[in-house]
């Protein structure tokens, strides 16, 4: 059963996972090309799934499970979004 904490933590995750991708495409698009700093933020992206998903893994063993939801939910939308802009370009 979904606790009320965990989907809190997905929703603060997937929001500040937006902020956070707003501020890379913001930085990459006053400093180089979309093709250029969407790959960039792309990987940026790739390593903060990674991170958060070892970061989530390790607070869910301990119970805390608010804050697994949030480290959960933080990379999805800088990663989806970032997908979508390749997309966009290349295809």
């Amino acid at each position: 059963m979904i606790r009320s904490d965990t989907v809190v933590g997905a929703i603060a995750g997937l929001a500040t996972g937006y902020v956070l991708w707003l501020v890379a495409i913001s930085v990459g698009d006053d400093l180089a090309t979309v093709g250029v700093w969407s790959l960039v933020v792309l990987v940026l992206s790739g390593v903060l799934a990674v991170c958060a998903v070892l970061w989530g893994w390790l607070l869910r063993r301990r119970g805390i499970h608010l804050g697994a939801a949030f480290a959960f939910g933080l990379p999805v939308l800088p990663v989806v979004l970032t997908l979508a802009v390749l997309a966009d370009i290349y295809l």
